[in-house]
């Protein structure tokens, strides 16, 4: 039987997937057939760091370190990239802000004793429209080089005997040198603080990453009992293989000193509704979804066996997700699935593309059209399915079932499921991929405001026309240098002086009152045109005996007088 989704109050987005509860059926999870582990090559720098392994156990962990090296190398690095070859706590990051009233908002007292330099979002830079492929390129190369230099330099490993009994932790990554520390000692603010004090001048922390011994001791045992080709050995050692790129996620992002706030938050990933940065980076490399373990859900004593097989954990996205549901959707991963991804002939086979054709699982192409528990999933008997509860009954609703720490995205989601409230649904804009920043270019030169016409007297009826409002300000905005004030005199009286454009306009002025005037211009005009027509190559030619005798004629003086005029001293 495969439950249906409730209604859709946002349209195929906003579906509750899983919201209706189903067990798993035990028959559709069972395989028989023996498989091998042959991994072979080097193991990525950022995993060969361990802290007193010995023979035995190395030889177990071996091939998961191998798993998580190939899994970092075809298919995590555009996730690191975002975190390695960004400057994630530089003061303009765009994720420094909400990015809209829906997420997460602390308290005014947790604001002013937090780091004001820890984004609050991962901008998702290597899936925005204006990345080309050579960016992305230098950007994953960034973080390949980081990886094996800072990240592998700032990480060391070791196992855990009591992690997984007194905690059910299958993994840990603590943000300072364990250095003998009991669990309930480590990461406390002020340790944290201590130990960054020391490590100040490079940036970058010192980190303990934690991994339970059950995982190597459970391999171990397996092959004792002859069961090293078989199905569970299979899955116990693709989950080690998880658990490490689990924590790796951790160690990407804190590493560096200043992500350090005193809830020691994380910041949600692009368009994750969760607070988890290591589910975050498993589900980029497995296509949004996680492998988690199957159990029973009557039972809430955990185990690590996977005897009952493993199955895709969908991680909630904006993407996808508009509510909490109540139930989580889970499907069942083939074993021949796993059993590919430790084999080292599928790797070769499958290099020219292995995200698409080896990593990501195509058996969930159908329930990525639904985002929920889909019957085309189930049907073709690739999937068994079930729907694990995300919230639990209480008196007073039904509460999420979160993790230490956690976090949901949607404030009004986070913590109790109130379904009978009409609670508001952020809206479409919430999620936004980072957009280029635009190309400083050189401002045009502003235009030269116009000469100004000359000064005219307004009498106090007049208005100003807009004209020369539009002068002043274009004045204001260009201002001219200062002009030396005219010379006065002790009566405090201007005194004119002669000027060749002023006399010249009180000539004009005065013969044009003379009633001869026009008709001697004319007159004059017409003699000249019938002695010497003028010719379209020659309008311009004019001897100077005949331009001193035209300016003489105009302006009513002799031209010996007109030179003494030219010669006298003016005063500036």
């Amino acid at each position: 039987m495969t439950p249906q989704s409730t209604g859709v109050r946002h349209g195929r987005i906003s579906t509750q997937p899983g919201s209706n509860s189903k067990r798993w059926n035990r028959e559709e999870l069972r395989t028989t057939e023996p498989r091998r582990l042959n991994l072979r090559g080097k193991i990525h720098p950022v995993f060969s760091n361990w802290k007193d392994l010995n023979r035995e156990l190395r030889r177990e962990l071996k091939q998961p370190l191998l798993l998580a090296s190939r899994l970092l190398e075809a298919a995590g690095l555009p996730w690191a990239s975002d975190f390695l070859a960004h400057d994630v706590f530089v003061r303009g990051y765009p994720g420094r802000k909400p990015s809209c009233r829906c997420s997460f908002t602390h308290s005014a007292a947790a604001r002013a004793d937090d780091n004001e330099m820890a984004p609050r979002t991962v901008v998702r830079h290597h899936r925005a429209v204006w990345a080309s492929s050579h960016l992305k390129g230098r950007w994953t190369r960034a973080a390949e080089s980081k990886l094996r230099g800072e990240v592998s330099s700032s990480v060391r490993w070791e196992l855990d005997e009591d992690m997984f009994r007194e905690r059910g932790w299958a993994g840990y990554t603590c943000r300072h040198p364990r250095n003998g520390q009991t669990l309930d000692e480590l990461d406390r603010y002020e340790t944290i603080r201590r130990w960054d004090k020391k490590c100040e001048a490079r940036g970058r922390r010192n980190m303990s990453i934690l991994v339970t011994a059950e995982f190597p001791k459970r391999l171990a045992q397996l092959r004792c009992e002859g069961k090293g080709q078989g199905e569970e050995y299979l899955l116990t050692a693709f989950m080690t293989a998880i658990t490490l790129l689990h924590e790796l996620g951790h160690a990407i992002y804190w590493k560096d000193c200043r992500a350090l706030t005193r809830d020691l938050r994380e910041p949600f990933y692009g368009a994750d509704l969760e607070m988890e940065l290591g589910d975050s980076f498993v589900a980029s490399i497995f296509g949004g979804w996680i492998p988690v373990q199957i159990k029973n859900i009557i039972h809430t004593k955990e185990t690590l066996g996977f005897s009952a097989g493993i199955a895709w954990k969908q991680v909630l996205s904006w993407d996808f997700h508009r509510l909490r549901p109540k139930h989580r959707a889970h499907y069942s991963i083939p074993v021949d699935y796993v059993s590919r991804l430790f084999s080292e002939e599928d790797w070769l086979a499958s290099r020219k593309d292995l995200r698409s054709t080896l990593i990501r699982p195509q058996t969930l192409e159908p329930a990525l059209k639904d985002v929920g528990i889909c019957a085309e999933a189930a049907a073709g008997d690739k999937h068994a399915t079930a729907a694990v509860a995300d919230f639990h009954y209480t008196g007073q609703g039904w509460v999420w079932n979160r993790l230490a720490g956690a976090r949901f995205r949607i404030p009004q989601y986070d913590g109790y499921l109130c379904p009978d409230l009409d609670l508001p649904i952020a809206t479409d804009d919430v999620i936004e991929e980072p957009k280029p920043r635009p190309q400083l270019k050189p401002s045009p030169m502003p235009p030269m405001p116009p000469p100004l016409p000359p000064p005219t007297a307004i009498t106090s009826g007049e208005s100003i026309p807009s004209s020369s409002l539009s002068i002043q300000v274009k004045l204001d905005m260009f201002p001219q240098p200062p002009r030396k004030p005219f010379p006065k005199n002790n009566n405090n009286s201007k005194k004119k002086k002669p000027g060749l454009v002023h006399d010249h306009i009180d000539i004009i002025q005065m013969k044009k009152q003379t009633p001869g005037f026009v008709r001697l211009v004319k007159e004059e005009q017409q003699q000249q045109q019938q002695q010497n027509p003028l010719s379209p190559d020659k309008s311009s030619e004019i001897s100077l005996d005949e331009l001193r005798s035209r300016l003489s004629q105009l302006l009513g003086v002799s031209f010996d007088e007109l030179e003494r005029f030219l010669e006298a001293p003016r005063c500036v």
